[in-house]
């Protein structure tokens, strides 16, 4: 009988967990600080390409060979990778730059000083199990393509970001993955904003002839 009984109460409790609404996407990366005085901006034009949509993916990789490609399914939920880059990097490179904005498509040449294309790539969530439960580590990879004012490549560079861990469990993977991807892309975004902030203001970029 209490076998029974706690058998009962488990299907219970799953179907209940099963029925909870899904926590929303809210990836609120935090501008980072370039510590880059006003006299020091570079009064230089300068265009970033961020497409959307962007042809990222989202994947999980479970204990095992068990993996899972679900980025449509993501994007289905709401989630808004695109957006929330663009706000981090046009508010972390406006420090640098005199003049910065964001766009979906290449510029025509002589258009900018610089055109800065972004990408993320794959986003990966990878499944450890550990003595104290399981857990996750996500990770995304990105790429870099800096071009002068006549659209010519002036620096390239792929990388992938740091990694960072959330608690995770497979009873609630859905809701987990969800609150993991909020807190770890948060923090992502707002390290690779800075990384790329970084690298293109100490770069020699010639002022474009208009």
């Amino acid at each position: 009988m209490k076998r029974f009984l706690c058998a009962m109460l488990t299907a219970v409790f799953l179907a209940i967990a099963a029925c909870a609404p899904l926590p929303p996407f809210e990836i609120k990366p935090v501008t980072p600080n370039l510590n880059i005085q006003s006299s020091q901006v570079r009064p230089l034009k300068v265009a970033v390409v961020i497409q959307d949509p962007m042809p990222y993916s989202v994947f999980y990789k479970g204990q095992g060979s068990y993996s899972r490609e679900s980025t449509a399914e993501t994007r289905s939920m709401g989630f808004m990778l695109e957006r929330d880059l663009t706000k981090v990097v046009s508010d972390t490179l406006s420090q640098a730059f005199g003049q910065l904005v964001v766009v979906r498509d290449l510029p025509q040449p002589g258009q900018y000083d610089a055109a800065v294309n972004l990408n993320i790539g794959q986003i990966l969530l990878k499944e450890r199990v550990v003595i104290t439960g399981e857990t996750c580590d996500i990770t995304a990879d990105w790429n870099m393509t800096v071009l002068d004012g006549q659209n010519r490549e002036l620096f390239a560079k792929k990388g992938i970001s740091p990694s960072h861990n959330f608690k995770f469990s497979v009873i609630n993977s859905s809701h987990d993955i969800i609150l993991g991807m909020n807190w770890g892309l948060s923090l992502i975004l707002s390290e690779l904003a800075k990384e790329w902030g970084t690298i293109l203001y100490n770069m020699e970029i010639p002022t474009a002839k208009r």
